[in-house]
């Protein structure tokens, strides 16, 4: 049986997971770069945007999940006054037309 976590242990925890994901964009947004270096300055015929579209998954997810906890926390808060929601949902909504966009031009870019 796992014993809870105390408040610096949960700190801790939730501070290396935090470099973690972190390490893991960076090393997205590198893998990305050298995709479009290689598309750009070599004679590579077709695009690879996997990484691309599993940095903007990772960050929409982020995001997302942001979002609700963050909701989640505030609920019942009368001191607290929620911000403008017009903005979020039109960025929530730009980020997954962009994706859903990434995957489609994937698909068929691959297709053949």
């Amino acid at each position: 049986m796992k014993k809870p976590l105390d408040e610096m242990e949960r700190n801790i925890k939730l501070l290396s997971q935090s470099y973690g994901f972190h390490v893991a964009i960076f090393i997205m947004v590198g893998w990305t770069l050298y995709e479009s270096y290689l598309v750009l300055f070599t004679s590579a015929q077709k695009p690879n945007i996997i990484p691309c579209i599993i940095l903007t998954v990772l960050n929409l997810l982020q995001y997302f999940f942001e979002m609700v906890l963050k909701r989640k926390m505030i609920a019942g808060d009368t001191e607290y006054k929620e911000p403008d929601i017009i903005i979020k949902v039109i960025i929530t909504v730009a980020i997954i037309s962009v994706t859903l966009a990434s995957v489609v031009a994937f698909v068929l870019i691959h297709r053949r």
